[in-house]
């Protein structure tokens, strides 16, 4: 195979035709290889003279096609912010009523891109954006259009139009969508005019107002003329490889061929690229007809005949870790891999085997794609997120968790810092308070609030952002220049593009800078150091252009991404763009055809990979390029599935236990919940209770259900200890210096009941303090009237039971009351919620949930407690009533000492959510049940305590799914 570009260098090098000669490209990077092919043509020319006759060749002009009537036009490009200004001020003009800056950037950018296509296609602008309402025979205005093109445009129109009259009320004062539409397309022809007027008094441009202008100094001057000046020493041109051409560009290279300066060559060989059913040659027939071809590269017997392997992978990443194999064998200097997705480049790199030392990135590292831009726009979120409580201004700890997590970060902040950090997230605030981070500067940096007024346009607080961002990115490159270099070249570019806001002196809401900055920031790249032609390339679509390779790997073969599934936004209807030959989405299409067919004409090999999951919006259908070359140019597709073991490490189902077991369990107090955690799976016991590991606390938007518990626990609490405790400033921490009540009055309760509005805010106080939150909001308002609720039917349950023994009073006999067992030489430990009598033959345990309660957690007697205990200790997690457990052990703690006591003791259950249906259940104890207990659970202790015994993993792998421990254990 003879690469296009190498054909072309030859035969006009052949020709001897260079000097005097400027080529155009479609791209700089095929530029770059025709130059290589060329210096070759040199060499090898010179190679076969004696010395004396070897003769150098002066490099001839080279451009891309852009360059190229930019050059002609003597025209800088304007930037895009700038353009969005300037036409925003022409909006102003005209429209008096015009909605502010922030609101009109929306759409601003849409009517940007449809002015440029105007303009690249040489359109009428009145003709397009004639008034619909005053609209008149369409054949009056527009008898030089096809039938067809007329048709489509009589379409539109009779959306708004009925027998000759308007549809619509433009004057309405609460327009519907098509007034909207009309109001704005009625504006449109004047905008367009304002906006040319304005931009030409400042000497600015954008890409389609630099063809128009090329295109009509055409019509009126001769070609030579109009070249000469910007290209005094070129009497030819010729392009080189383009494809779809704007009516601009082939009026002006049309001008440029009638008067003999300009040939061409299309790159137009293969039989699946010619043929007319495939959209890849949507252009190339019209253009050849108008342009003529000076140069047929190769003929299709000369074309390798092309194996096409499809590989399935079901990962993103996945694809590219299947490139050293794919790259065994091959020739790096004659290989490209393709990137549609440009997310994959790091993975990529990472992938391409070590023996392969020359490679060539050819798309450079995007700026938006750094850790930099990342925790930038997690900084941004930050300031966007600012609130101010009680005069202090408070951040989201969402924004700070994700500004905590970032590498850069972190490897810019002194061991003082990270301190600071992790004490931070420890506390696991809902709102992060400025003064937490006192005393640390780079983190006072960060956390200092600028755009505190989020809703102003105001260019003071649009230059203190700027200010921030700019101190702080430089503070973060001089801290992190050794450990991560390659940071501070996007850290520069950020800068930069900061700066370049800067000169517009920009009167927008922060939101909107914001935005306008992630168009600067979306156009930056850092280029990667290397060789442009040697070793492998790594390239996107559009760098392919003109471009071969005996063996193409191209990635994420996914239709959506090759090709992408990209319908740009424009006030010009499809009806309209189709009449006056306007790009559409069919234009689209064809281009991305043309780029894939025209890739894999001259290679032997072309590897497809696409990404085959199925998940969100991702259907992991295989592009339709790979349908196309299978059912309608009947191509043998090798088709195959990537396979990668997933298997997990293999652990043991147990792990020995430290010599000094028995003695690490005496040494500390044991409770319900370790002894459930043992029966549950004897390693996570081990990790939680003996090495005392623990799982990072997280932040929760809301009230999760081991928090709704606590809080309502801590409102009975308070509700029975004093009312004092019942005050929402009082703090739960001082609460044991308030004596509890010993009699709780039926009169107390009522008056309770019937003060549920102080009840809701003594709640609300517990939901801050346990959210760690200055305010009750969003669905933890919900929440704490369920908790309201669950209360006011607690202390009706409770004047009812007094109701039933004939009292108006009950005995509070402890609140949260500490307790310990002593048994067998070990220590149990638990916290009663609530002791009490209703009368002298009986004491409650009482204990609220407001979790799941079954029956034989409470409704024990001597006749079923044999089966209870060994559901308590038996090997299904789900059957084992752990309530009954835990009561045990409270049964146990209040009979230390005093065996007979048991004879007396009630437990009870305050399930939450049934005390709306039912009375609380309750049981005397049984002593059957207690005995049993004891004797199970010196086995268990025996068991847990003795060294020769492992420590067991939980064959129940249900349990793993919520532990912990999971990632740690291996399971």
């Amino acid at each position: 195979m003879i690469p296009f570009l190498q054909q072309v260098a030859a035969h006009w090098y052949a020709a001897g035709q260079i000097d005097g000669t400027c080529f155009v490209f479609p791209n700089r990077r095929s530029l770059v290889f025709f130059r290589k092919y060329l210096c070759g043509c040199v060499a090898q020319d010179n190679a076969s003279r004696p010395p004396q006759e070897r003769r150098p060749l002066l490099v001839p002009d080279m451009l891309t096609i852009n360059d190229f009537f930019y050059r002609i036009a003597d025209a800088d490009i304007s930037d895009r912010v700038t353009l969005l200004l300037e036409l925003y001020d022409s909006y102003k003009t005209l429209n008096p009523k015009a909605e502010p800056l922030d609101d009109f950037i929306f759409w601003g950018d849409v009517i940007l891109n449809d002015f440029s296509d105007v303009d690249k296609y040489l359109v009428d602008p009145h003709q397009l954006f004639t008034n619909v309402g005053e609209f008149r025979a369409m054949q009056d205005n527009y008898s030089y259009l096809t039938e067809a093109q007329r048709a489509a445009i009589v379409q539109f129109v009779s959306h708004f139009r009925d027998g000759g009259k308007l549809k619509v009320d433009l004057g309405a004062d609460q327009p519907g969508v098509k007034e909207r539409f009309l109001q704005i397309w009625n504006i449109l022809y004047p905008l367009y005019e304002d906006f040319w007027k304005r931009l030409r008094a400042q000497h600015l441009a954008f890409d389609g107002m630099v063809y128009r202008e090329l295109a009509e100094k055409m019509r009126t001057a001769p070609a030579v003329d109009i070249l000469s000046e910007g290209f005094p020493a070129v009497s030819r041109f010729v392009f080189i490889g383009l494809n779809a051409l704007s009516t601009s560009e082939l009026f002006v290279l049309g001008k440029m061929k009638d008067a003999g300066l300009a040939e061409f060559c299309w790159d137009y060989s293969s039989p699946m690229i010619r043929d007319p059913h495939n959209r890849s040659s949507f252009f190339m027939e019209s253009n050849i007809a108008r342009l003529g071809g000076a140069f047929r590269a190769d003929t299709q017997e000369s074309l390798p005949e092309t194996s096409f392997p499809v590989v399935s992978v079901p990962s993103a990443v996945g694809q590219a870790k299947q490139l050293p194999d794919l790259l065994r064998g091959v020739d790096p200097s004659r290989t490209a891999i393709v990137l549609p997705d440009e997310s994959l480049l790091q993975p990529v790199l990472s992938a391409i085997p070590p023996e392969i030392q020359d490679i060539n990135v050819t798309m450079g590292a995007p700026l938006t794609g750094s850790i930099l831009a990342s925790l930038m726009t997690d900084i941004g979120a930050l300031q966007l997120h600012l609130r101010q409580q009680e005069g202090s201004w408070m951040f989201y700890h969402r924004q700070v968790w994700s500004i905590f997590s970032s590498r850069l970060l972190r490897a810019a902040l002194d061991e003082g810092d990270l301190a600071c950090v992790e004490a931070v997230k420890k506390e696991a605030q809902y709102y992060i308070p400025r003064e937490r981070f006192a005393g640390h500067p780079l983190l006072e940096l960060i956390f200092r609030p600028v755009a505190t007024e989020p809703k102003a346009a105001d260019a003071a607080q649009v230059r203190a952002l700027e200010d921030y961002q700019t101190a702080l990115v430089s503070t973060l490159a001089a801290r992190v220049m050794e450990v991560m270099p390659q940071e501070v070249e996007f850290a520069r570019r950020y800068v930069q593009c900061v700066s370049r806001l800067r000169a517009k002196e920009l009167a927008v809401q922060p939101q909107t800078y914001f935005r306008l900055l992630s168009q600067l920031l979306a156009g930056e790249s850092v280029p990667y150091n290397g060789e442009p032609v040697k070793g492998l390339q790594v390239m996107g679509p559009l760098e392919t252009r003109a471009l071969d390779f005996d063996t193409v790997i191209i990635l994420s073969c996914n239709e959506g991404v090759f090709p992408r599934r990209n319908v740009s936004s424009s006030f010009i209807p499809p009806e309209l763009r189709k009449g006056f030959e306007m790009p559409t989405y069919e234009y689209q299409d064809a281009v991305w055809a043309y780029y894939f067919y025209r890739l894999v004409q001259r290679a032997s090999q072309v590897w497809l990979l696409y990404d085959s999951r199925t998940e969100k919006m991702k259907p992991g259908e295989e592009s339709r390029y790979i349908k196309q070359l299978q059912y309608h140019f009947r191509v043998p597709l090798q088709r195959s599935v990537a396979q990668a073991s997933l298997g997990t490490p293999k652990t043991e189902d147990s792990f020995p236990k430290p010599a000094d077991m028995a003695q690490r369990l005496k040494a500390r107090p044991l409770s319900a919940s370790a002894l459930q955690a043992w029966l549950a799976c004897p390693a996570r016991f081990y990790y939680a209770y003996l090495e005392g590991l623990e799982a990072d606390e997280e932040v929760s938007e809301s009230l999760d259900a081991g928090m709704l518990g606590n809080v309502y626990h801590k409102t009975m609490q308070a509700l029975y200890t004093d009312e004092r405790a019942m005050d929402p400033a009082f703090s739960m921490e001082g609460i044991a210096s308030l004596p509890a009540m010993q009699w709780v009055t039926d009169a107390y309760l009522e008056r309770w009941q019937k003060r549920p509005g102080d009840l809701r805010a003594r709640i609300h106080t517990l939901i801050c303090a346990e959210m760690h939150a200055r305010e009750v909001s969003g669905r933890n308002l919900v929440l704490g009237d369920v908790i309201l609720q669950y209360v006011q039917k607690t202390l009706e349950r409770d004047r009812q039971r007094m109701k039933e023994k004939g009292t108006d009073r009950f005995r509070v006999l402890g609140l949260e009351s500490k307790r310990f067992w002593q048994h067998d030489g070990y220590t149990f430990k638990g916290f009663i919620d609530r002791m009490d009598s209703f009368s002298k033959d009986e004491l409650r345990i009482v204990d609220y949930k407001t979790g799941r309660v079954k029956e034989e957690d409470v409704l024990i007697t001597d006749e079923n407690a044999a089966a209870i205990v060994e559901r308590v200790f038996g090997e299904k997690e789900e059957d084992r009533p752990k309530i009954a457990l835990q009561l045990f052990l409270y049964d146990m703690y209040v009979s230390e000492g005093i065996p007979e006591r048991l004879d007396r003791l009630v437990n009870v259950i305050y399930p939450a959510s049934r005390l709306f249906t039912a009375p609380p259940p309750e049981a005397k104890v049984s002593r059957e049940f207690c005995r049993l207990m004891q004797d199970r659970l010196r086995d268990l202790l025996a068991e847990m305590a003795d060294p020769a015994l492992p420590v067991r993993r939980t064959q129940d792998r249900t349990t793993c799914s919520y532990c912990d421990f999971r990632n740690i254990c291996g399971r």
